[in-house]
């Protein structure tokens, strides 16, 4: 899999006209360390809370998730063109950056910690539907993000909001059924500003997508209250 650090690298190697100034990314990515550190002191050190499946499951495997988003966003702001969609992507790195600082809150609170990374171990029992953290829906397989990473320009910004489009409506879905049945209300409420937005943003993605000339459907996420069906999960 490649490495954030090295997808900020390579931005070295894209024609100035069609990359932010090393000097610009690099305040960016700061940034987003910032809003994961602003994350986590927003996050409010309370009582601890009885621990739920949902809620510890949830954390777990949004944490993930967002991991790869944020990596996905490096690599457009380093070598795509378009300066809507690599607005997106600044949003993805700061916003989600941020989001994980309040998780790593929220697993203090629950007298608990974030497994340890592993791609085979099992995640999304939370919400009966058991598979292994690397068959997530919405997550980008190995070869995908490598072929977003050797993406450049025009070709960047396609490539990467499909796959950020996708990766929404997988982490929507988890969000959605968190903010359904989490125990923990700061859990919920998280879990559903997460579905809120995310669901805009794909919709913004699609937008985007047709301006750059690609047609795309409009059945995937209607609104931020839309309910994804996935397969194995009753509904």
């Amino acid at each position: 899999m490649v490495s954030p650090e090295q997808t900020v690298n390579d931005a070295d190697a894209v024609p100035a006209n069609r990359r932010l100034g090393t000097s610009a990314i690099a305040l960016i990515v700061a940034l987003g360390f910032l809003a994961g550190a602003i994350g986590y002191l927003v996050g409010v050190k309370g009582s601890k809370t009885a621990t739920s499946a949902v809620d510890v499951g949830f954390l777990a495997d949004m944490s993930d998730h967002h991991d790869q988003a944020v990596q996905m966003a490096l690599m457009e702001l380093a070598h795509g063109q378009d300066r809507t969609v690599k607005g997106f992507a600044q949003d993805v790195l700061l916003f989600q950056r941020s989001e994980l600082g309040e998780m790593k809150v929220l697993f203090d609170n629950h007298d608990t910690s974030r497994p340890e990374y592993d791609t085979q171990r099992s995640a999304m029992a939370w919400m009966s539907m058991p598979t292994e953290m690397q068959s997530m829906p919405g997550l980008a397989t190995t070869e995908e993000l490598a072929q977003l990473d050797a993406a450049r320009g025009t070709q960047s910004d396609l490539l990467f909001l499909s796959l950020m489009s996708a990766h929404h409506e997988g982490g929507l879905h988890m969000a959605q059924y968190a903010a359904e049945h989490s125990a923990d209300p700061r859990v919920k409420e998280l879990a559903a500003r997460m579905a809120k937005y995310q669901a805009v943003e794909v919709q913004e993605y699609k937008m985007a997508q047709a301006r750059l000339g690609v047609s795309v459907g409009a059945n995937a996420v209607s609104g931020p209250d839309t309910v994804l069906p996935m397969p194995g999960m009753a509904h």
